[in-house]
């Protein structure tokens, strides 16, 4: 019969422990063998532009969204605290003091009024015997974890969203400042065909073709002009931009659309190790690990609670001798106590974490699927991105020449007007589709990044 006692106890000691378990994920091979994907945390330095470095910075430090996931971090923390104090004994200290006057009919041998006089220490302390408590703290600090990726998360999100506003931005700039000098280049040219058909030279219809380019280029100020303003709203919400700076000077700026470097490459593959990577990744792992010790901290509830009570101190009459040997008290007790009938509250209770359980464990599948599928979106953009602005580069190179030579050739009449001002623009609209080429670029760098995790590293559990 001894023999057995140990292993009952620990079967008894083990018969609420969580099920740590993440459902199965078939992940992507590495990107190499021994191949590794590096970021640095403060990734958005790579684009070399101190003004964006300065606006996420801005950003981290007014955002409520990232101080409201502080404040989770912060109360998670406080709920561990309480989870933990739950495994020491708990000691309280007692002093009491009170004046009675007993009735001389039923107590004929009554002193009178009197006084009692009493102070001792209590102490109570639950046996953790079938886990509640430690699952309770696995619990939270599963929530804790989670709450701190959650908060890394939101890091990444917000400086995601300023680098693209602020590309937004600049890629509006270039352009505007693109339509303001084919303005002034058509202005010239009208003018130009204004007096030659004064001079008799050439025809009305060239002189309306060329009023006519004028003014089309002219209707595009106002539009990128409402974008850039819109724009600019947007990322003073991002960075708490003051009213009066934003209506005073606007947003920021550093250094133009074609001038910020797009970072290299990472590997162009879906990393294996992404798991570890992803904030939100790790936060609904974490979700699901509370909510399973959650379910063995229920599930112990059908045992009893056992608990140890002792109290140590003094009762007198005088409040002078309270503390004397005489007056000195004291008392232990245990108690078990155990449910019997309860209408079907732990069962429910304990239906209600399997549920939580059941949820967390789809939601969890549903980020990891989630996660790699921004990733390979990412990927392909970025290498699209990429082709996309070097062929914009190459059409607005060609339409240039083509330009010149147009112009060279109705000038030595070998063709007409229309001609030049096809090419003209074809090169308008080619220009302006660059500077969005450029702004795709970079932002598909940015949501690789994001993609990738930005460089976070998973706390140690």
């Amino acid at each position: 019969m001894r023999k057995w006692l140990p292993l009952s106890a620990l079967v008894l000691v083990t018969a609420c422990a969580p099920n740590y378990t993440l459902p199965p994920t078939a992940t992507p091979d590495a990107v190499r063998p021994g191949g590794e994907i590096v970021i640095a945390k403060d990734w958005w330095k790579a684009f070399d532009d101190p003004v964006l470095q300065r606006l996420i910075d801005d950003a981290f430090a007014v955002s409520p969204t990232l101080e409201q996931a502080v404040a989770r971090v912060n109360a998670a923390e406080a709920r561990l605290g309480i989870s933990r104090s739950q495994q020491l004994p708990t000691v309280n200290a007692n002093l009491n003091a009170s004046r009675q006057q007993l009735s001389t009919e039923t107590n004929p041998q009554s002193p009178g009024s009197f006084s009692i006089y009493q102070g001792n220490l209590s102490a109570f302390w639950e046996l953790d015997l079938w886990g509640r408590v430690r699952n309770e703290v696995a619990a939270s600090r599963a929530d804790l974890i989670g709450a701190e990726s959650g908060r890394e998360a939101v890091r990444l999100t917000l400086a995601s969203r300023v680098a693209q506003t602020y590309f937004q931005i600049r890629a509006l700039d270039a352009q505007l400042e693109t339509t303001r000098l084919t303005v002034s280049s058509r202005e010239n040219s009208y003018r130009l065909r204004e007096k030659r058909f004064v001079g008799g030279m050439t025809s009305e219809l060239d002189l309306r073709q060329a009023e006519s380019e004028l003014t089309s280029a002219r209707a595009q100020i106002p539009d990128i002009l409402t974008a850039i303003s819109s724009s600019e709203g947007a990322l003073a919400e991002l960075v708490g931009t003051s009213p009066k700076d934003l209506f005073a000077t606007g947003a920021p700026r550093g250094k133009s659309i074609d001038a910020i470097p797009v970072p290299p490459a990472v590997p162009e593959a879906l990393p294996s190790d992404l798991l570890g990577r992803r904030p939100d990744i790790r936060e609904a792992e974490e979700g699901l690990r509370a909510t399973q010790a959650r379910v063995a901290a229920a599930q112990a509830a059908w045992f009893p609670k056992i608990g140890l009570t002792g109290a140590f101190g003094g009762e007198s009459l005088a409040f002078g001798d309270l503390f004397k040997g005489p007056a000195r008290a004291w008392s232990y007790a245990g108690s078990l106590t155990m449910p019997l009938f309860n209408s079907g509250l732990t069962a429910a209770q304990v239906e209600l974490a399997s549920a939580n359980e059941r949820n967390a464990a789809a939601n969890y599948r549903a980020v990891v699927i989630r996660a790699f599928s921004d990733v390979r979106i990412a990927i392909v953009s970025k290498q699209q991105a990429l082709y996309r602005a070097s062929a914009r580069e190459q059409t607005v190179s060609a339409l240039r020449r083509q330009v010149r030579l147009a112009n060279l050739r109705y000038d030595n009449g070998y063709s007409n007007y229309l001609d030049v001002l096809d090419a003209e623009r074809a090169l308008f609209s080619a220009e302006l589709a660059l500077a969005d080429a450029r702004r795709q670029h970079l932002s598909a760098a940015v949501d690789l990044y994001r993609a990738l995790g930005g460089g976070w590293t998973a706390p140690e559990r």
